[in-house]
């Protein structure tokens, strides 16, 4: 087996002994980066059940600028491992051993390509295919490799192509539109990072509904009647933003969500401790909206100082830096009333 283009052309790698695991053929691997080649530069790949580590290994040596290698199998990491040090071990290379359907749970990082290839007669690769859309960069792809044509319907992904290459069917996915989102949360008051999270759901979706929710264990500084006009401020004349508030719901929470559309519930992440506690409180929202996914999105680094609290310290102290400029001064009514 060898690495067919790029800087490591020619490499021979090591292999599995015997049938018992069956690498990405060089023909298939060799037509999949002839799609890819003028694509795949600068790029991060993730190859879920890496095997051999032959796949991603080609996307480094075609230039991809990060490549994370997974396996559940401890030989196939080891044997990974071992074929990145026949290349030099590359820095911007990293194998880890976890189940590939997790893998989403594990990571907060997001690829341009993601590249599945699991056992043909395991139902491991459509679980994983199943939240692949979970860690892929808008306008990324998802490689999913089978010996049959893929005729199913995937959450999160729309399929665009699919080639036959010998044995191997490899089809390509691509992030499906999504018509709605959920961004929930206090906004006691609201944030300039706040907004660059709902800023970042219009970009991705065709509607943002923003629900405002009461907290027991925090005590408010603005009501829940002053927070909705404070972000329906921020989002005047915004078509695709729809801000509510939790308890003036006539219907079930769910129910409403439903009949809106709403596939997605998006929270914002401005470090690892956030993560773990938004990680933790996805399996319970999992039970209570199974119809819904959970997606993270990181927020620029100029806003991952900010939270509420800081920001209701800063404001009585008569410092407004961290709250949008259309609110300001309706802020400063609200507080010269108390």
């Amino acid at each position: 087996m060898r690495i067919v283009g790029g800087i490591y052309k020619g490499r021979t790698l090591l292999e599995f002994k015997g049938q018992a695991v069956r690498p990405t053929s060089d023909m298939a691997r060799e037509s999949l980066f002839n799609i890819l080649q003028f694509k795949i530069a600068g790029k991060t790949f993730l190859d879920l059940f890496c095997g051999t580590g032959a796949v991603g290994i080609e996307a480094l040596s075609r230039g991809a600028k990060g490549v994370v290698f997974n396996d559940l199998s401890r030989e196939s990491v080891n044997l990974t491992r071992q074929n990145l040090i026949k290349i030099g071990s590359p820095e911007n290379a990293v194998v880890y051993n976890r189940n590939a359907q997790d893998f989403h749970l594990f990571t907060n990082e997001k690829f341009d390509f993601i590249f599945i290839d699991a056992p043909y007669k395991s139902d491991a690769g459509l679980l994983a295919l199943s939240t692949a859309h979970l860690m892929l960069n808008d306008g990324g792809t998802v490689i999913y490799e089978n010996e049959v044509p893929f005729n199913q319907t995937v959450d999160g992904l729309e399929k665009v192509d699919e080639r036959r290459y010998g044995r191997a069917h490899l089809t390509f996915f691509e992030k499906a539109k999504q018509s709605a989102c959920v961004f929930a949360g206090t906004f006691d008051p609201v944030t300039i990072g706040h907004v660059d999270i709902i800023e970042k759901c219009e970009k991705k979706f065709d509607k943002v509904y923003v629900v405002i929710g009461q907290n027991p264990q925090k005590k408010s500084l603005f009501t829940q009647s002053q927070r909705e006009d404070l972000l329906k401020l921020c989002f005047k004349n915004n078509k695709k933003v729809e801000v509510l508030c939790y308890s003036a719901l006539k219907e079930n929470y769910a129910e409403y969500l439903k009949k809106q559309g709403v596939t997605v519930y998006v929270r914002g992440i401005r470090n690892e401790i956030d993560l773990e506690y938004e990680k933790k409180s996805e399996q319970v929202n999992k039970s209570l909206y199974p119809f819904i996914t959970t997606e993270y999105i990181e927020c620029e680094n100029q806003f991952k100082g900010v939270s509420s609290t800081l920001v209701k310290e800063q404001i009585l102290k008569g410092d407004y830096s961290n709250i949008p400029n259309s609110i300001t001064q309706k802020i400063k009514e609200f507080l010269q009333q108390k």
